[in-house]
């Protein structure tokens, strides 16, 4: 974005930067050193290149590198002799139970960009969004939708065009965004969990003046890749260059990293107004220094890995997220092993829900539970008795209590 948010610089490795820009010179020799990346496929100088000052620069440049970084080369995506049927073979599959939702997202899409364009066009991408979206649900149905998923998929139509975005949509679904789309939320708000544990392990003052605001503030930016928050298209570009070469908890970290720059301001509000604080961390500043943030990203990813943060929240996760799943962008992993790792999370949460309805169903029961209990086990007790041939000593010692026990006075 094209201002810097004026903050008290910050200690540490969230020390604020000044913005960097690149001299003509600059660009031409980077523009050269993406496309031999792409050429050789040498995916650690793509992640390097992503991560420094204007990131891929131009969206041909990025049609060769995104594909590569999300995990499939852009031949893989070309149509070579395949007919309009095979191409369209998804409108052949059973309607996915969230394709009217869909269609309400899509009708209001592409709002803030592109810019300039036809009714027409606009109609154009918006019928192509709505065929990526319901082409990766009805092949994947293990998926949800969910509100601004709609935002992702439209930044990877418009930079990379429909046929490769038909590749990428399914891989940045499922190998980055899978636990946004399970049946429950509830993976995700180990999500937010981290964004706090985060802000924490770097600056707990702020931590704790932020306490009170529910964590879930960091939904909207985190599950969209920042998508929804973000109005304009070359710095949504630029911003999923580097979390697209990187693995899908760099987002936490991103997200709080903008938060940690926006400590003068927030600790500057009551901490005991819960609400506003969540509304005012949840809505992104419009102008920020993206390369400033990312570079703190990085930072404190360096210096707070997810296993070192407080509360062992990485731990809590399920072995089966995304964010342990997908840890590494090379080799990439495959649809299928990504699928079964989400089918085996859905039956952990599935699991889980069913331990939690016994528990309250128990918990209703407990006194009736509590005598039931109590008289099985005196049953059982007087079988093993009468098993063992002590039944004759047994009822003596009842009779003998019973008759201390009725004694007058």
């Amino acid at each position: 974005m094209d201002t810097t948010v004026s903050e008290k610089p910050l200690t540490g490795s969230m020390a604020s930067a000044a913005k960097l820009s690149l001299t003509d010179a600059d660009k031409h020799d980077k523009t050269r050193r993406i496309q031999q990346a792409c050429h050789q496929k040498h995916v650690s100088v793509l992640i390097e290149l992503a991560s420094s000052t204007g990131g891929l620069l131009a969206d041909d440049l990025r049609r060769k590198a995104w594909p590569i970084l999300l995990g499939f080369a852009p031949e893989d995506s070309r149509p070579v002799e395949q007919t309009q049927a095979n191409q369209d073979h998804w409108r052949t599959l059973p309607r996915h139970p969230d394709e009217d939702q869909v269609q309400l997202d899509v009708d209001r899409a592409f709002v803030y960009y592109p810019k300039d364009e036809s009714e027409q066009s606009l109609e154009t991408k918006k019928a192509e969004l709505s065929d990526l979206i319901v082409s990766t649900l009805r092949t994947h149905p293990m998926l949800s939708y969910f509100q601004s998923y709609h935002d992702v998929v439209q930044v990877l139509l418009l930079v990379l065009g429909k046929q490769q975005a038909m590749a990428a949509v399914p891989r940045i679904s499922l190998c980055r965004l899978r636990d946004y789309m399970l049946p429950t939320i509830a993976p995700a708000r180990r999500h937010f969990e981290l964004v706090s544990a985060v802000v924490k392990a770097a600056d707990p003052e702020l931590a704790n003046h932020i306490a009170q605001a529910e964590n879930i503030f960091a939904l909207s930016a985190t599950h969209s890749l920042f998508a929804h928050d973000i109005y304009n298209y070359g710095d949504i570009a630029r911003l999923y260059d580097f979390l697209l070469a990187h693995e899908p908890v760099m987002s936490i970290y991103l997200f709080a990293a903008v938060t940690i720059s926006r400590r003068s301001e927030l600790l500057e509000m009551p901490p005991d107004e819960s609400d506003m604080l969540t509304f005012v961390i949840s809505k992104l500043p419009q102008t920020f220094d993206i390369d400033a943030r990312i570079q703190d990203a990085l930072a404190l990813f360096r210096d707070h890995p997810p296993q070192t943060l407080p509360g062992f929240v990485w731990w809590r996760l399920s072995q089966y997220s995304v964010l342990k799943t997908s840890r590494h962008i090379e080799p990439p992993q495959s649809l299928e092993e990504a699928e079964r790792f989400g089918q085996k999370q859905i039956e952990q949460l599935q699991r889980q829900e069913l331990m939690e309805k016994r528990a309250l169903l128990l918990y209703k029961y407990r006194k009736p539970a509590t005598s039931l209990a109590a008289m099985l086990m005196v049953g059982a007790f007087a079988v093993w008795v009468r098993r063992n041939g002590h039944d004759k000593v047994f009822w003596s010692v009842v009779a003998t209590t019973y008759s201390y026990l009725s004694r007058p006075g």
